[in-house]
């Protein structure tokens, strides 16, 4: 009876093996499968929107160039949230039809302050010295201009970038609160 107990014995361990192989093959495949089957792009929720230049606080002390900047990233980042069919320019028309599901964003550049280079290069890992951008985003719609919520955004960024950078990063995070907003008001 021992004899025959070492004969099963490696053939139980070869067996486990084959059992562990296939479920490995399972888990690799469903791990692979269920991001594209879940995956989808987000359906439009507006059919256009409109990004106006941002206005400026007094005593904001920005390059006159960095508003279109800031204008020109804004329309970029919305188009690539894929909520709206149509991203539009300040002052475009809207079809008699589409107004209704239109908004507006317009904001204002509430607060700048340069940063400090030097504070930057001795401690820049920790965010001492960095500039810093706080504006305030409302979106409205077009057709009753309603307004449907207003978003408050600050951005840090190096000294030691241009303000292309500056703005780039404030219209993500703009781009990003708007996504989030939008899909809050859909949902309630």
């Amino acid at each position: 009876m021992g004899l025959r107990a070492a004969a099963k014995r490696p053939r139980l361990i070869f067996l486990r093996g084959d059992n562990m192989r296939s479920s490995i093959v399972a888990l690799i495949a469903s791990l692979i499968l269920a991001p594209a089957l879940a995956a989808k792009d987000p359906q439009p929720v507006y059919k256009t929107v409109e990004a106006k230049h941002f206005t400026r606080v007094e005593g904001v002390e920005l390059s006159p160039a960095f508003t279109d900047y800031l204008y020109a990233e804004v329309r970029n980042e919305l188009t690539k949230t894929k909520l709206f069919v149509q991203v539009i320019g300040e002052g475009e028309a809207v079809e008699d039809a589409d107004v209704p599901n239109s908004m507006v964003i317009d904001g204002v550049i509430t607060e700048y302050k340069k940063g400090n280079r030097v504070a930057d290069a001795i401690l820049g890992g920790y965010g001492v010295g960095a500039r810093s951008l706080k504006l305030d985003v409302n979106l409205t719609r077009r057709s009753d201009h309603q307004n449907l919520g207003a978003i408050k955004v600050h951005v840090n960024v190096s000294p030691r970038w241009k303000e292309e950078v500056m703005a780039k990063g404030a219209a993500k995070e703009i781009a990003r609160q708007v996504k989030k907003a939008v899909k809050q008001q859909a949902k309630g």
